[in-house]
């Protein structure tokens, strides 16, 4: 039986191989949530999350169950869906305003409007000022800030993140927590976000998945309040608050202890 949501996974399976050999990577997953929802999902390492968010991305086909996105079944990759990786994936013959509009471009949307577009995610981001630059010449977070101005000048439904931001020191990190929570206040756009730092899940979620060791299933869903009250107080102040050291402390004794019972 499905349930509504703007993105919806019903009893979403996927497995690896055949025969003997074949890896039950995600069971039965069941997770439903509305239309500008955060969504953070964290687990031990193994646990499917970057198998979940593929098979939304179109990336990969489910085993068994479905994945749909606004009432319509995910069936392959698709500029309603933007992806961004570990990793920005820029291309480095091109400045960054040619990278930023690529996917417009490509599909051969008007000009004018495809450069608006792009001043408009640029200037959001940061970067118009670099726009003549090629990635060679921006630092790590601003190359990452590309790749997230690329992903949206395509006017996603909802933007995918696998660990956009482990890469990163942590000082700029923050930056980028703090930067990407203003573009999905300012717009609205449903994100879903992988990570592996609880203190970066509870931060930026309006709710926090916890996945199982593989095969990966749901284990648990858990509201969060900092990201919607997180607009105009210091992300450290936020963090420090015992509010949110009680939800981090909940979100790792879940992780702890499923390693433990490992």
């Amino acid at each position: 039986m499905t349930r509504p949501g703007f993105v919806r996974f019903d009893e979403v399976s996927v497995r690896y191989g055949e025969g003997a050999g074949a890896v039950l990577a995600l069971e039965r997953a069941d997770l439903a949530f509305a239309q500008g929802d955060f969504v953070c999902i964290v687990g031990p390492s193994g646990c499917g999350k970057t198998t979940m968010l593929q098979t939304l991305a179109g990336f990969l086909r489910p085993t068994g169950g479905t994945v749909s996105l606004d009432g319509r079944p995910v069936e392959g990759p698709a500029p309603e869906r933007g992806v961004v990786f570990q990793q920005p994936t820029l291309f480095p013959w091109m400045t960054v305003a040619a990278n930023a509009g690529f996917g417009p471009r490509m599909r051969g949307e008007n000009r004018a409007q495809a450069r608006e577009r792009v001043e408009y995610w640029l200037r959001t981001t940061g970067l118009w000022e670099f726009r003549d630059r090629y990635p060679y010449e921006l630092s790590g977070g601003m190359q990452q800030r590309l790749a997230i101005a690329r992903a949206l000048c395509n006017e996603p439904k909802v933007l995918l993140m696998d660990e956009p931001f482990g890469a990163l020191d942590a000082l700029t990190r923050e930056h980028m927590q703090e930067e990407l929570h203003a573009v999905w206040r300012r717009t609205g756009m449903t994100v879903v976000f992988i990570t592996h730092s609880v203190e970066e899940a509870v931060y930026l979620g309006t709710e926090v998945v916890v996945m199982s060791p593989r095969p990966g299933r749901i284990l648990e869903r858990i509201p969060l309040p900092f990201a919607r009250e997180a607009a105009d107080q210091d992300i450290r102040r936020v963090k420090s608050g015992a509010g949110f050291i009680a939800a981090r402390e909940r979100v790792l004794s879940l992780i702890w202890g499923m390693q433990h019972d490992a």
